[in-house]
Order: structure tokens, then sequence, then C-alpha cells
């Protein structure tokens, strides 16, 4: 990969700057041209290379920002630029995206700044010509940024949200069919917004208070969920994986909606569960945790690759009792029918909820995925809950709110399925969370209500 190879820049000011805007732009030209995702691409990169604080944060901004932005950028783009986005060369598109992002969205950059050091990159990966191209828009843009000829919010909603917020259009008619403008746009609007690095405390050897004092030892602040009796928020300034604390098993990281889901299963020490979508093992390992290490947990994959990712976890949190499988849920080996008290079922999804972390999926994704998504949602469901014995509680969970794929699915499975009844999971969320839940065993998270990621948990017992 092109970023790797770049010699890092140490130390901040401007010098620090100039890389991280370098790096940004090899990652973006990476993930335009190979529909790599950018998480994956930006961590490797982390990993691989020595940023100072100030680059590590100028870096991420950059990538997260131009992606998560990235239809509004090439809209105000086109507006000052004499040679169409399609006609530049993937290096000057993306010079060009960095350059109106900070000049958009990132006050705290100097005008000149923005403008200088993408004309220094032009330079470098163009010419001439290009260059006073690149110098061009992006002073216009400057100049113009406040007076922008937005679409009229009441003559075309869905292309003025689209445009202001950067989403795909049938994305945001879809949502101000089902939700009805203001929420729609505040939906818009949340998976904008940077989530926070949360991790989640290892219960099997210490409180989230001593996790804590360790972390303020190791320079590293933190905060308490609001929801999660096991999460924080961390200010992290350096790599977390080079933390003593992660590499002793201290603490998992894991979204703050993604922590919910285990204790909502309530599984219990000595008990036999299935987690049927495993990987990466976030989930699994919670369920481990609150079984305090004693039972079985069958975590099952159908990418082996993935697999490894949940032994690596279990072995490095000191848990014993999770064995993974290779195997397609929609192929349930005989042997499992009726074997187990709980089932985990995080079913591959459309990921809708979870923009504010992956803003790539905005443009990777199309509306024909997501009744695709919901004929493979249903199958994994009715194979899953044949594995529970009677009494059993299943737990479905999807990092999605879209229709398709949460409470239309759940209607149609318990229609189907005489023995499947909703299971109450009041009892087991934090008193905020529980008040407004109705009696269905039904939990919709929302980023612009909760400060959550988009998340959708059902509770199912076997009669």
């Amino acid at each position: 990969m092109e970023c790797v190879s770049i010699p890092p820049q140490q130390g901040s000011g401007q010098q620090g700057a100039t890389g991280a805007r370098e790096t940004a732009l090899l990652i973006l030209k990476e993930v335009e041209e190979k529909e790599a995702y950018l998480n994956l691409v930006l961590n490797r990169v982390l990993i691989r290379q020595a940023f100072s604080p100030v680059e590590r944060s100028l870096l991420t901004e950059l990538t997260y920002g131009v992606i998560q932005h990235l239809q509004t950028l090439d809209w105000v783009i086109s507006l000052y630029s004499k040679r169409p986005l399609e006609k530049l060369t993937p290096y000057i598109r993306n010079i060009l995206r960095i350059g109106t992002y900070q000049l958009l969205y990132l006050k705290r950059i100097p005008v000149s700044a923005a403008v200088d050091e993408s004309v220094k990159l032009a330079h470098r990966y163009g010419h001439k010509g290009v260059a006073g191209l690149v110098n061009a828009v992006l002073r216009k843009i400057s100049r113009f940024k406040n007076d922008l000829p937005w679409p009229s919010r009441e003559q075309d909603p869905v292309l003025y949200l689209s445009l202001r917020h950067a989403y795909p259009l049938w994305m945001v008619r879809r949502w101000i069919k089902n939700y009805g403008f203001e929420s729609a746009a505040a939906h818009c609007a949340a998976g904008n917004r940077r989530p926070p690095l949360t991790v989640r405390t290892n219960s099997l050897f210490l409180s989230r208070a001593e996790l804590q004092r360790i972390l303020q030892a190791e320079g590293t602040a933190s905060r308490e969920c609001r929801f999660a009796p096991e999460g924080l928020h961390l200010d992290l300034a350096t790599g977390l994986t080079g933390l003593k604390s992660f590499q002793q098993g201290l603490f998992q990281v894991q979204g703050e909606a993604s922590m919910l889901a285990a204790p909502l299963l309530n599984p219990q020490p000595g008990e036999q569960v299935l987690d049927l979508c495993s990987a990466p093992g976030g989930k699994t390992t919670h369920l481990a945790a609150l079984m305090k290490n004693q039972g079985r947990i069958i975590a099952a994959d159908l990418y082996p690759h993935r697999l490894k990712l949940v032994q690596a976890a279990a072995q490095r949190l000191g848990i014993q009792i999770i064995r993974t499988e290779n195997i397609d849920g929609r192929a349930l080996p005989a042997k499992w029918q009726g074997a187990f008290q709980r089932v985990l079922l995080d079913v591959p999804c459309s990921g809708l909820g979870v923009i504010r972390r992956k803003g790539d999926l905005k443009w990777k994704r199309r509306p024909e995925d997501l009744s695709a998504l919901s004929r493979l949602q249903l199958q994994l469901l009715q194979s899953a809950f044949q594995a529970l014995c009677a009494g059993g509680v299943l737990l479905y969970s999807a990092c999605t709110t879209e229709p398709e794929e949460t409470s239309e699915l759940i209607d149609r499975f318990l229609a189907k399925e005489s023995l499947a009844q909703p299971a109450q999971l009041t009892s087991f969320l934090p008193p905020a969370l529980s008040a407004g839940v109705e009696a269905t065993g039904r939990l919709f998270l929302w980023p612009d209500r909760h400060n959550l990621d988009g998340f959708f948990m059902a509770r199912i017992r076997k009669k």
C-alpha cells in the first residue's frame, strides 16, 4: 500500500500537518480505487507508522471527514471548477476534497494553510497547470463558502438533506418517508458526528473504577458510559494497542450500544450458549465475562479468518470457555438442535446504524441490499431458533434501524413460528433506557436520541 511507504513526519506544527495531509491523500486514493474500507486502511497505517498526536488527530479527521461528506464536497467543488471531477486524476480529485473539507468544516485550520498545503500536494502529484486549478478552486470556495446555493428545503427536501448532510438520495427519501423530515434531518446529522472511542472493562479481573485508575496511570483519561455499566469513553492520544492494559487483556474495544446485547441475553454461569455470527468477538467475550468463564460458548461464523479474531480476543482476555466453529448459520448440525439455553444472533446487516463509524457505507449500500439482507436474516433467525431448547432465549441483534431488517422481520418470524414468543427485556436494561420500552421484547437505539450507534435488539423465548 502506497501510504505505508511515506516516511513519517515527526513533531507537530506545519511540517506534521503536511505529513498528515499527504498520508490522508494516499489513503483516500486507495479507498476510492480499490473500494477498500476506510477504517481498515486507516488502522493499518496508524499501526505501521509513527505519528505524533497532532498528526494522528488530523489524519483521522481528514480521512473520515472527506468520506463522510463526500457527496457535498464534490457538489461544492463542481460549482467552482471548470473541469469536471471525473476528468481529474484520483490524486487531484482527493486533494481538492481534502482542501474543501478543511475550508467548510474545520474552523481551526487557517484558510491559508488549507489552500497552500493543497497546492503543494498538487505540485507533487500533478503539474503546474493542475496546481493552479487547485489554487483557484479552493480560493473561490473560501470566498463563497458562507453563501453556497443550497437547494430549497421547501421545494426539494430530499435534495436539500442529501446535500446538507451528504447522504444518497435514496437513503434520505426513505428516512423522510419513514420518520418525517425533522427526524430524518436529525438522523442524518447524528450519523455525521464522530463517535467516541469506547471500551468494555474485562469484569473477570477488575471493576470499571479499577480500570479507570490504571488507564489514568498510563496517561489515558476516561469517563463512564451513560448506559453500559462496564463501559468507558477514552481520550486516547496514542495507539490503543500499545497500552499495557490492553495487552494484559483488561478491556475490550466495543461500542456502547453493542455492550447492551449480552446483558439482554442474560447468560448464566454453566449454561450452553451459541453465538451464531460471532466474529470479531466483542459480544462473544462479553457473554463469557457475564458467565464468569463457566459453561460453554460455541462461537460460529462463516469465515475462518474472522474466527481467528474471536480466538485472539478470547486469549488476550483470559477466557477459556469459547470454542470456535466454522459453519454456515443457515445449516446447523443436527446435534445442535435444541442443545442451547441461550442463542445470540448478531446478523449480517446493512450497517446503516453505524454510519458515524463507517461513513463509506453510505456510498457502498444500494436499496436492493435491504431485501437481500432481510431474506438472509430470516433464514439465520429460523435456523438459530431451532438450536434453542424449550424455555431457551434468543437475542436477535442488528446494527441498523431499517424496518425490513428489524421490526418487520421479527413480525414475519413470529407469524410463522408457533413456538416463539416475545420475551420482556426491560429488567435487563439500564433505567435510562427501560422507561420507553414496550412489552414487545424489542429495543431500538438511535444515534440522534441516545447518542449511540443505531441498533435493534429483540428478545425471543421458545415455548
